[in-house]
């Protein structure tokens, strides 16, 4: 992943300490994250392995194609970052967190196989606390200018709190 304008090291420790396994943070590259707008720009290499785009059948009909998963999955990596960068949520310091509530999710058109998805959060609300941060945000994606996937989206972190 290559961390743009944000510090290497402290991108490192993000990766490094995500909920996911790295292959699963669906963030390439950071072009930009502007703390003022709550707004974050990244790239998707949709040449990249992506579980479930690997295993279609592809053929003129089903063109091969960013799936839904993974486009929702997209958005989770977005919003983990947000939560990181503008609202000090620190999976090493006992915070985790989950998606609770995708209020749109418009596929817009297949981002297929080949050229990057540009990968584009804001937060609309937030509310900051010691031990819970609530987070929505709106999500656009691009493919060499067209719009692909449009969500509304709600997450919600927790410090110290065993989630199961």
């Amino acid at each position: 992943m290559k961390p743009g304008p944000l510090d290497a090291t402290e991108m490192r420790r993000f990766v490094e300490t995500f909920l996911y396994r790295e292959p699963a943070f669906l963030i390439d590259e950071i072009v930009a994250a502007d703390a003022g707008a709550r707004r974050i720009e990244a790239l998707l290499d949709t040449t990249r392995s992506l579980p479930f785009a690997s295993e279609q059948r592809v053929d003129p009909r089903h063109p091969a194609h960013v799936s839904a998963a993974e486009t929702i999955m997209a958005t989770g990596s977005l919003g983990c970052l947000s939560a990181w960068l503008f609202h000090g949520v620190r999976w090493d310091e006992g915070w985790s967190g989950f998606g609770n509530r995708i209020h749109r999710a418009d596929f817009k058109s297949l981002a297929r196989i080949g050229p990057p998805l540009v990968l584009t959060s804001r937060e609309t609300l937030w509310r900051d606390g010691p031990r819970r941060v609530v987070i929505r945000w709106t999500f656009e994606f691009l493919q060499e200018g067209d719009l692909v996937y449009v969500g509304d989206q709600t997450a919600m972190f927790f410090k110290d709190t065993p989630l199961g």
